[in-house]
């Protein structure tokens, strides 16, 4: 698998996965079929015997096939299996209590890969308690699943000797095997080398003296062999993918499929792969489930990488009868089968579908809005709705799993300043194999607007009038008065009515403009003014304020004697008449005027020489 582990991806032991719990009577007599009578079980390898029969499966990477150097020795197995504390040193002599003897072989073990059986590396035994035999089959694994205490002074261990390096010197290569072997048994059984094995004790403490100055080395990482990503999911009917198969050095990856699962080069699956397929390191894969398929779809890849030392191999769970096997660890870096896994998930789907509706008084003056819709991971939309309309919207999103739960929000609704708009959302929905729907009602409405109501006063005579009275009448909304005091001078007056409904006619008129004895005011009003959604109207009404000109009347015309008229005058008789008479036409009107005003400037002349400081 590829979920990582510090580094390195996730391999799943398939004995975890697949092993059932089994009696202790049943461990002992799988073991007592694998070794002969008086033989100890824990690291003795033998063919294997038609009581059980080795078996592999799709994700076997190596297979165990014999043993390499190595000898029987004498030990000692400890009865508490409590993991020891590593820094503990070596004992100098042979236990008197708490061990029980036990003869062991003690060496490497010989693997082959499963795709190319000239591929071979030598292994040692991690667990001295639990058996194996030939042809059983292994698949990497991870520190952590092995379950196997102090595995960091183990590598360090094979990183220093036989087989990496010819120590510990001095020894033959089987010594060398057997002592290694020991030295690694006590990090991880706490077993000690019998005295008798006068050799290879002395070269299993010296190992276990430098690994504990030393110290443990990291985990190594994993064989380099992924699939990108570890599972994938898509409709019935469609393909899951992409699966991006990759390996160490751009390496050839096997690929393949269980039956009834199906491989193709493209997601449209018009291109359709052999099953297996051996392709190039990068390739993308799409699984497709063929109808009636009851396999777990998987995608599995094979491909020969280099593996380092110290990886541990768990038994694969596939051998029939046996519920476990030794774990072993790579003694050398080797060049190795590696497996990688990625799974895929068909489901049903449904589609879901949102009506987007409008009510009130503005529907249809709203803007452009948008809706948002989360399935889930993988399943999110969005939808443009069309402004100034006021019929329904409908959108469909198809491909949504079935049992989702759908939540549509509208994070914008096409406020604006002439229209508020209420929304329901959210709202949910799950979807079922017949689809799910939601309905949105947004409710459009104007905005109120403003009344600002203005007198500008102006003229030679603005100041004189006298009070100056509006009236306002916006309907059910407005009914009110203004009053701008007698004397106001020039200028401008407002009164401001806010939150009137759009929409609403105002009529301002004047019943009393300020006009007087002393002044004239010409108004513009009256003035009607309609209320505009969201934004502020103006009414203005304009009084002139002018002088009222004085006009002089005409003296009265004094009675004519009777007498009788003069030959050729201009009498009713033809006569003419005696005596001055002035014509009281329009131009007689103006010389009157003259000359009053001329007497008036003259007194005026009179009085303020009478009145003026007299000089010295």
């Amino acid at each position: 698998m590829n979920t990582p582990r510090g580094g390195r991806p996730l391999r799943r032991s398939r004995a975890a996965l697949r092993a059932t719990l089994v009696s202790a009577l049943a461990v002992l007599a799988s073991a007592a079929l694998v070794l002969p009578a008086g033989q100890s079980a824990w690291a003795h390898i033998e063919e294997a015997i038609p009581a059980i029969e080795p078996a592999i499966g799709p994700d076997t990477e190596i297979r165990l096939v014999g043993t390499g150097p190595g000898q029987n020795i004498q030990g000692f197995e400890p009865d508490d299996t409590t993991p020891i504390d590593p820094l503990t040193p070596y004992p100098v002599s042979d236990p008197a209590s708490g061990y029980q003897p036990v003869s062991n072989f003690a060496g490497t073990i010989v693997t082959a890969s499963v795709s190319d059986p000239s591929l071979t590396a030598e292994m040692y035994c991690i667990n001295l308690r639990v058996a194996t035999e030939g042809g059983i089959g292994y698949e990497s694994g991870t520190w952590a699943e092995s379950n196997v205490p102090n595995i960091g002074y183990v590598t360090y261990i094979l990183n220093s000797y036989y087989p990496t390096t010819d120590q510990p010197s001095g020894l033959t290569a089987n010594q060398r095997a057997a002592a290694v072997q020991a030295a690694i048994w006590y990090f991880t059984d706490n077993y000690l080398v019998s005295s008798s094995s006068t050799a290879v004790r002395a070269a299993a403490a010296a190992i276990v003296t430098a690994a504990q100055v030393a110290g443990p080395l990291e985990e190594p990482p994993a064989p380099d062999l992924t699939i990108t990503p570890a599972t994938a999911s898509a409709p019935i009917g469609a393909s899951a993918g992409p699966y991006r198969v990759a390996a160490e050095g751009a390496a050839d990856v096997t690929i393949s499929a269980p039956e009834g699962v199906s491989l193709f080069a493209d997601e449209a699956a018009t291109q359709p792969l052999a099953n297996p397929s051996t392709v190039a390191s990068g390739t993308d894969v799409w699984l497709r489930s063929d109808p009636g398929a009851t396999e777990e779809p998987v995608l599995r890849a094979r491909a020969v990488v280099t593996v380092q030392t110290g990886e541990v191999y768990l038994y694969d769970g596939e051998t029939p009868g046996l519920a476990d096997a030794q774990r072993l660890i790579l003694a050398k870096t080797a060049e190795l089968d590696a497996t990688a896994q990625a799974t895929a998930e068909f489901f049903a789907v449904g589609e879901l579908t949102v009506t987007k509706s409008f009510v009130g008084a503005a529907a249809g003056q709203q803007a452009a809005g948008r809706l948002e819709v989360d399935c889930g991971e993988g399943y999110t939309f969005d939808a443009d709705v069309v402004a100034e309309t006021g019929e329904a919207q409908t959108f469909t999103f198809p491909g949504i799993p079935v049992g989702a739960v759908c939540t549509v929000t509208e994070p914008v609704t096409g406020e604006t300043a002439a229209v508020v708009v209420t929304s329901d959302a959210p709202q949910d929905a799950v979807i079922t194999d017949d689809g799910a729907s939601i309905e949105i009602v947004n409710t459009v409405e104007f905005r109120p607007g403003s009344l600002v109501v203005k007198k500008v006063i102006d003229g030679s005579a603005a100041g004189l009038q006298g009070e100056i009275v509006l009236d306002v009448d916006c309907g059910p909304s407005l009914q009110t008065t203004v009053v701008i005091p007698a004397g106001s001078p020039a200028g401008e007056y407002a009164a401001e009515y806010p939150d009137l409904p759009a929409g609403a006619e105002c009529t301002i008129t004047e019943p009393e403009d300020g006009r007087s004895s002393l002044v004239l005011v010409e108004t513009s009003g009256p003035v009607n003014a309609l209320i505009e959604p969201g934004s502020t109207t103006e009414a203005v009404v304009t009084n002139t304020v002018e002088p009222v000109v004085p006009v002089t009347p005409a003296p009265p015309v004094p009675d004519r004697p009777s007498h009788p008229a003069a030959p050729g005058g201009n009498g009713p008789t033809g006569l003419a008449s005696t005596g001055s008479e002035i014509p009281w036409g329009p131009a007689g009107v103006a010389v009157l005027a003259v000359i009053a005003g001329f007497a008036f400037t003259l007194r005026e002349v009179v009085r303020r020489r009478r009145t003026a400081p007299q000089g010295r």
